[in-house]
């Protein structure tokens, strides 16, 4: 990408940079088509993110995937249509910090876990008590 030197505007003394709305907006169109994926629990390589992406979705044009420090990707294809792919339920894991041991029945934690979502699975430690710190419930958010 070539890039030019833009003249300045001082005001006042000082050095003020400005954007411009329409290349601002040109550019917010371009990625308004992307989707942002965050993994719970660790950060898989950009490899395994790709062969992970092709295995469910089938894009006529491989997509662009790139990865932030903070822990995310960004997945970007000019033909994506966010609207048409949107994800309507989101898996999530949830705990439940400080959760009295008499609340931790299977029956409880569904009764606590619907009000978010439908509960599927708790995760081993909680099932078997293994770590009594929190209990860990997956439930598909809508």
């Amino acid at each position: 990408m070539d890039l030019n030197f833009i003249a300045l505007t001082i005001k006042n003394g000082k050095v003020i940079v400005e954007l411009c709305k329409e290349e601002v907006e040109e550019e917010t169109r371009k990625w308004k088509q992307a989707l942002i994926l965050y993994v719970v629990g660790g950060a898989p390589a950009i490899g395994a993110m790709e062969r992970f992406i092709a295995s469910v979705w089938n894009f006529a044009i491989k997509p662009k995937i790139y990865f932030h420090n903070d822990g995310y990707f960004v997945v970007w294809s000019a033909d994506f249509d966010f609207n048409k792919e949107v994800l309507q339920i989101i898996p999530v894991w949830v705990k439940y910090p400080n959760l009295p041991l008499n609340c931790w029945g299977a029956k409880s934690l569904s009764r606590i876990s619907s009000g978010l979502g439908i509960p599927l699975y708790a995760d081993a430690c909680t099932a078997q008590l293994d770590r009594i710190s929190y209990a860990r419930v997956l439930i598909e958010i809508y």
